[in-house]
């Protein structure tokens, strides 16, 4: 009888998960299955945990725990043109029973090219149109603290619907190292033939360029991770 209830458990859980799956449009390696039992009641709870990031519309989904979305050399030349640029990032998060879901931003070093000479922010906003280096940053909720947000609180839910937020990356450029004008004078003096002293000057300049090329710019991964908490917990 009790080989027959395990079995019996195994299978709802199993069935429970494609149907979750199907109804986000993920595989089912996107979606992480937990388990607990509690010994002292003998309740058992039963939920999924979903967690992706990347561009809107098409966030890549983390079954490990952590996604990394990167800029590089296309964001980089549109930044050397245009003097500003903004990317927005998606993060969809999931988490049913009673555990919570919080994840954080971790912005890479930016190094010595075209991104590494700009002033760099990232920081959430309410919609894909906020973010603009035109647009003052949006005050986010009481939810999200720096790069750190938690969309899914610790209390019992059964949605199959993520929690959608999104983050701007907004960089602006003001010139690049060693690029500036450079400008000469030159003066002559001479005896003429009547051995009267005669001068001239003429002038001339240049734009310098940088050798920083932003097709050189390597690829920067900004890495979102996650993790779920318990009631009680501090995640």
């Amino acid at each position: 009888m009790t080989a027959t209830t395990s079995r019996l458990r195994s299978a709802a859980i199993v069935a429970g998960s494609g149907l979750v799956g199907a109804m986000l449009g993920v595989g089912g390696a996107s979606l992480a299955l937990w388990h607990d039992e509690v010994t002292l009641t003998g309740a058992i709870g039963d939920g999924y945990e979903y967690f992706a990031a990347g561009d809107p519309g098409s966030p890549v989904p983390a079954p490990s725990g952590s996604v990394a979305a990167t800029v590089g050399s296309a964001e980089a030349t549109t930044l050397v043109q245009d003097g500003e640029l903004a990317v927005v990032f998606q993060t969809d998060s999931l988490s049913q029973g009673n555990k919570g879901l919080a994840y954080e931003l971790t912005a890479p070093d930016w190094g010595a090219g075209v991104l590494g000479s700009a002033d760099v922010e990232i920081y959430w906003v309410d919609s894909p149109e906020s973010c603009s280096p035109d647009l003052a940053a949006p005050a986010p909720p009481a939810t999200v603290s720096g790069l750190t947000s938690t969309p899914v609180s610790a209390g019992y839910s059964d949605t199959t619907t993520p929690v959608t937020e999104f983050w701007c990356l907004v960089a602006t450029l003001d010139g690049l190292p060693g690029e500036g004008e450079y400008e000469n004078e030159a003066s002559v003096t001479a005896l003429d033939p009547d051995q009267s002293e005669v001068s001239d000057s003429d002038t001339w300049n240049a734009d310098v360029l940088s050798d920083i090329d932003p097709a050189d710019e390597p690829d920067h991964s900004i890495t979102f991770s996650y993790e779920t908490f318990r009631p009680g917990e501090t995640p």
